[in-house]
């Protein structure tokens, strides 16, 4: 019932939306446009604000870190571009060998390649508890 009395508010207030847009185009067709174009420049001054100072800050505007990325393989590219004999080679195309299959043993052997550290406790001593 709910949903329905909504639908119904949302379809008055776009019929009346409509309606105004309609009867401007009309009546007054240049308000129309200048008010696109107010929109459209207050718009594009938000989006420029936030290009030049949020975006740098907030890491949308590509950030120090891609700047120095760019600077760096630009000076590389320069760096070992003009240096003679220095080619660029194609790898080494590498054959594939014929695989052998690993024999299958019914245990598997467990790695011993591990971080754990042993921290030697305090098993031994009695607690000193007041009785």
């Amino acid at each position: 019932m709910l949903f329905r009395k909504f639908n119904v508010l949302v379809m008055l207030i776009l019929g009346l939306a409509a309606f105004g847009f309609i009867n401007t185009v009309i009546t007054n067709p240049m308000y129309l446009v200048r008010m696109v174009l107010i929109i459209a420049a207050v718009g594009g001054i938000f989006y420029f604000l936030y290009k030049r100072f949020l975006a740098k800050r907030f890491g949308g505007g590509g950030g120090k870190d891609v700047n120095k990325y760019k600077q760096a393989a630009r000076y590389s590219a320069k760096k070992y571009q003009n240096q003679p004999g220095n080619v660029m080679k194609k790898p080494p195309k590498i054959k594939p060998s014929p695989q052998t299959k690993p024999s299958v043993s019914k245990k598997k052997k467990r790695a011993n390649d591990h971080n754990f550290k042993v921290i030697e406790g305090k098993k031994g001593k009695k607690k000193n508890r007041a009785l």
